[in-house]
């Protein structure tokens, strides 16, 4: 039987990279997203916001019907927020929190039990170097993945030993994420050459690379491993 595999964020560029490498494995995969996309369209396909409980519920039932049991769920979902902290829209804080951490404890909520049908289950989280470094301007999304990498330990040793739970921590990476971030400074063209040079490897990743560290984490070559947070960021934070 083909594994069966849940994509949040599946219409990003880290999402959509997961979706086609996971597919090319011969997985069954379910994407959900707020948007569709056009690029390595998913099997199925629910439109949604993550931090709905109503979605969850359909997706839980959705998936039942159709496969009978869940084997990876790989929570991507998120959004970005700058802001200097005496600037900042507390109510883009709440939703920063809402999207990238409690969309993640919604989607483990109510899909653990089609997890622990299969027999070989991971929860990969998407977590990131920022978690780890801080970035003026980016308090809310620092702070945000901080808390996904201490809700991927918790869950690690609750669901264990049946259910392993690891997170990806990218650093810079080529999606229209990061590119929107490039964009707000005052030489987009310059810092991007900046930020190349931060990284050991002299570029930024590609969604691609990202794509291909998540199947393996959530495959049976990395068995022993539950509770981490696995950089992925060519070397940016050794040379920083």
């Amino acid at each position: 039987m083909s594994k069966v595999v849940l994509v949040t964020g599946s219409s990003g560029g880290i999402g959509n990279a997961t979706v086609k490498e996971f597919r090319k494995h011969d997985s069954k995969v379910v994407g959900v997203d707020l948007k569709a996309s056009k690029l390595n369209l998913p099997d199925i396909f629910i439109q949604g916001e993550v931090t709905d409980e109503n979605l969850w519920i359909e997706v839980a039932s959705s998936i039942k019907k159709e496969f009978g049991q869940l084997d990876v769920l790989v929570n991507l979902a998120g959004r970005n927020y700058y802001s200097l902290i005496d600037e900042s829209d507390i109510n883009q804080w709440r939703n920063m929190l809402d999207v990238n951490v409690l969309g993640m404890v919604l989607a483990i909520k109510h899909l653990v039990p089609l997890l622990k049908v299969s027999s070989n289950p991971a929860i990969v989280n998407m977590s990131s170097i920022s978690g780890y470094i801080g970035s003026v301007g980016y308090a809310a999304y620092c702070t945000s993945k901080g808390a996904v990498d201490s809700l991927t330990k918790s869950l690690a040793l609750e669901l264990a030993p049946k259910i392993r739970v690891n997170a990806i921590a990218p650093g810079w990476i080529e999606t229209p994420f990061t590119v929107e971030g490039l964009e707000k400074s005052e030489d987009p063209v310059k810092y991007r050459k900046d930020v190349e040079t931060m990284h050991a490897l002299n570029r930024v990743g590609m969604p691609e690379e990202i794509a291909k560290s998540i199947f393996w984490m959530s495959s049976p070559e990395s068995s022993f491993m539950t509770g981490s947070v696995v950089v992925v960021d060519g070397g940016y934070m050794i040379k920083n």
